[in-house]
């Protein structure tokens, strides 16, 4: 697993990087999307599937995350893959790092600040208006 993240996307040259960059920015907004969801339901399974199936999604379709890269790929290469750190780090880790930044910014992140963006001049804190006592004797 460790040489297909990492060599398999040289071989490909700059198309390699293309590739592990939109994998990565998909792989996050699964990620930030399963975050927002889990935060708007109010029970436990909901926020337990709302996380699951966004992370699930990403794992089956093979996308690329950073944290988990820090794991598997040095855990490889301990194990013996034949991946040096430069190719680690050129053909993975920061094309990932930055896809995932992208995506969490701007797939997630800018979408939640548009959509529920409150305008100063929309909010106008209106006083109830209340009647003024009028006297009895002028009634």
């Amino acid at each position: 697993m460790t040489e297909s993240k990492t060599l398999g996307y040289k071989s490909l040259g700059l198309e390699g990087l293309l590739v592990v960059f939109v994998k990565a920015i998909l792989c996050n907004w699964m990620v930030t999307l399963g975050a927002v969801m889990a935060m708007t339901t109010k029970s436990v399974i909901g926020k337990i599937a709302a996380m699951w199936l966004p992370i699930l999604i990403f794992f089956a379709q093979g996308f690329e995350h950073a944290v988990v890269n820090m794991f598997v790929i040095p855990a490889g290469m301990i194990l013996g893959a034949d991946v040096t750190i430069m190719d680690w780090w050129v053909w993975n880790q920061i094309p990932v790092l930055i896809g995932n930044l992208v995506s969490g910014v701007l797939f997630t992140g800018m979408a939640l600040y548009y959509t529920h963006n409150k305008e100063e001049s929309k909010i106008i804190l209106e006083l109830p208006q209340t009647k003024a006592a009028i006297p009895s004797t002028q009634l």
